[in-house]
């Protein structure tokens, strides 16, 4: 039926589509988490300094519990304190007292202060964003390689599994994360 020339093409095209489901998947994790998480981790030098006003729990679109978020005064590194402006930081490590100075990392005009709930959040996002990726391009490749198109029932339970693993690390992440910052 098929010609050979036409299989040919079927498997680069496949292979191809693999390796831009891969690109994007990198990619899109990377522009959504990079930098928050290595703002939420501490890495680089502080932006800046918070005075805090007051701290205040938020909550998502399902009135879950989000962390905590706290509102204040932000002076840029080397500026002057005529400088300040207000800002929220947000997923903090805990409820901070009126007075108290955060260092913070700005992203995208988020201050983030060092802690692992923003850092694991934007983990679990990047992560899922990687198993979107890598899942079907592994399914296409299998395909490539076999000749064949595998069953799509592989393909669903390859994303199950995938988002499934994400969610249990980012758990035990998170759990052990909080336990170090408990015990610091």
């Amino acid at each position: 039926m098929w010609g050979v020339a036409a299989r040919v093409a079927v498997r680069a095209v496949a292979g191809l589509l693999a390796v831009a489901l891969l690109t994007g998947a990198v990619w899109l994790a990377w522009w959504l988490s990079a930098e928050r998480i290595g703002a939420a981790m501490g890495l680089g030098p502080p932006d800046g300094v918070v005075l805090v006003d007051h701290c205040y729990e938020v909550s998502d679109s399902e009135g879950n519990s989000d962390g905590t978020d706290c509102q204040g005064q932000f002076t840029p590194v080397g500026a002057s304190a005529d400088e300040a402006r207000p800002i929220v930081v947000s997923g903090t490590a805990g409820k901070h007292r009126a007075g108290t100075r955060l260092p913070v990392r700005l992203v995208r005009g988020v201050a983030y202060e060092p802690s692992s709930a923003p850092a694991v959040k934007y983990g679990i996002g990047a992560g899922m964003a990687l198993v979107m990726g890598a899942v079907p391009a592994g399914w296409l490749l299998v395909g490539v390689r076999r000749g064949e198109a595998p069953e799509f029932m592989t393909l669903v339970v390859g994303l199950l599994i995938g988002f499934t693993a994400v969610v249990v690390l980012g758990i035990v992440v998170g759990l052990l994360a909080g336990l170090v910052e408990l015990a610091l």
